[in-house]
């Protein structure tokens, strides 16, 4: 009975000595064999084989760059990307469009960004709150039949008028979008002007009669 255990011990190991050489002779190229003995086979065992890729040979490495300029079919100004190491020095480098910057660079410049746009809306918000303190914005205008006032009531006419209140402490830029209803008559009114994207402005307006 012992002699049949030690015979079909040799021949597992017979077997996993000619697996491991089939292995090795047939492994594509470019794949390595890594044998390891598994920690809960005693000796004797058959032994296991794992198939390890290597990273293709010549494969193009890559870098994080910011762009200063825009790239058509890369990029923004100002944005991170990652592009091949030789577009970067054949390309890029040489014309000033790039340049590179590490991981840390990139948090500073996420965080001093945040920082600008956070204070360009504490901006729009103190504006609106001016604007708020200035009151009613009143508009003088003929009027004719049924106290029909002559002409159209603007946001420009509206802008002038703050900004006039406001010692020109309150400027508005086109990237401000106004929403003026169609007044056609004396009264009072309430248009609005994003002052940002995240701060919407109310401006009441009370249209009189010229004397």
């Amino acid at each position: 009975r012992e002699m049949v255990l030690s015979i079909r011990r040799w021949a597992l190991a017979l077997s996993a000595a000619l697996a491991a050489t089939s292995v090795e002779a047939f492994a594509p190229a470019g794949v390595l064999p890594l044998r390891r003995h598994s920690a809960a086979c005693r000796s004797g065992s058959a032994l296991s084989t794992v198939m390890m890729v290597k990273a293709k040979a010549g494969s193009a490495a890559k870098l994080q760059v910011l762009l200063k300029e825009a790239v058509e079919g890369v990029g923004k100004a100002n944005e991170v990307i990652t592009v091949n190491t030789g577009y970067y020095n054949n390309f890029l480098r040489p014309k000033k469009l790039a340049e590179i910057i590490s991981n840390d660079q990139v948090v500073v410049k996420d965080e001093k960004e945040a920082d600008a746009r956070e204070e360009i809306k504490q901006e729009a918000i103190t504006m609106g709150t001016v604007i708020e303190e200035l009151g009613p914005v009143v508009l003088k205008r003929k009027t004719g039949k049924n106290n029909n006032i002559f002409g159209t009531i603007t946001h420009k006419q509206i802008a002038d008028v703050i900004k006039d209140k406001s010692g020109g402490k309150v400027t508005f830029n086109q990237k401000m979008k106004w929403t003026v209803p169609d007044v056609q008559g004396l009264g009072d009114f309430t248009c609005s002007v994003q002052l940002h994207p995240e701060v919407l402005q109310e401006v009441k307006v009370s249209v009189q009669a010229e004397k």
